[in-house]
């Protein structure tokens, strides 16, 4: 943090340390050229090579600082979606640095956060796929900012596994887990897909109540776009308006009844559309895994 407030950043012997035989000496290089940011430029190539290194905490390290650095040091990109994209179930079972990866890539500092352009779309495929089955909900949520910048036609091949990271959460992180969830259930309604409504209704149900009497009427607004096709599922919002007033558990009653009215409000609305955009089917991948 004091090296990074000085104006005469010492940026060479940060760079000699990258190539320390002593590992703490390269995650402290690492840590400084983060708080360097851009003017830790010169130190791209060492934190590349870095990339390729056996251990699990400097590599991500790494990625952290070119993360830090930003526009310089773009053309890592494809090494670290390549990364991403790796799975290694002996030596890294909980997918850390697929976690880490997903932070320094696609937060909204991170080097994709804010733009897509130029990176190959088969690399960024195959990372986003990867990421959005890690067990970590913030790592997956953090993937939300491609759906943002990804056009309507790039965003097709991707819809099976955004549709799949909807319907299985991820095991850890729930407190973060809901972001990808719902941006996902957006993304399908915007693109009209059949499968998003039944996927939907069944996350109002089961979703998280930390702040579900702030998710329920984004849900539902929502689920009120596919138009006269969301009659089908007027049964189960009713006996979601039910549970939700008078059997859910733990949770305060007058926030129990917001939830409720905003599900009968939406009812109330869909009984009333007239609005029936044609609907998509995802085609379900039966290939081998």
């Amino acid at each position: 943090m004091a090296m990074g407030r000085r104006k005469d950043a010492p940026v060479a012997p940060l760079i000699k340390m990258l190539d320390s035989p002593n590992l703490d000496a390269r995650y402290g290089a690492c840590q400084g050229l983060i708080f360097l940011r851009g003017r830790g430029a010169p130190a791209v190539d060492a934190l590349q090579k870095s990339l390729a290194h056996p251990d699990l905490w400097l590599r991500i390290k790494a990625a952290e600082a070119l993360a830090a650095i930003g526009a310089p040091a773009t053309k890592a990109v494809p090494q670290l979606l390549e990364l991403l994209a790796q799975v290694d179930v002996k030596n890294d079972p909980r997918g850390m640095q697929q976690r880490y990866l997903s932070f320094s890539l696609f937060e909204r500092n991170g080097m994709l956060g804010r733009s897509l352009e130029g990176v190959d779309r088969t690399a960024l495929y195959k990372a986003v796929r990867a990421g959005l089955k890690n067990e970590d909900g913030r790592a997956r949520g953090s993937i939300s900012s491609v759906y943002r910048y990804l056009s309507l036609e790039e965003i097709k091949p991707l819809l099976p596994a955004i549709h799949e990271a909807i319907v299985q959460p991820a095991p850890s992180g729930e407190m973060f887990a809901d972001g990808i969830r719902v941006e996902g259930l957006r993304l399908l309604a915007q693109n009209h897909i059949e499968d998003g409504m039944n996927a939907l209704v069944k996350y109002t149900r089961d979703q998280n109540p930390w702040e579900s009497q702030i998710r329920t009427p984004e849900l539902m607004k929502i689920l009120l776009t596919y138009g006269t096709h969301a009659k089908v599922m007027i049964p189960e919002l009713t006996k979601i308006a039910n549970y939700f007033e008078k059997d859910e558990k733990d949770f305060p009653p007058h926030l129990m009844r917001m939830k409720a009215k905003s599900v009968r409000e939406t009812i109330t609305a869909i009984e009333g559309s007239t609005d029936a955009p044609e609907l998509i089917r995802l085609k379900q991948d039966k290939s081998p895994k």
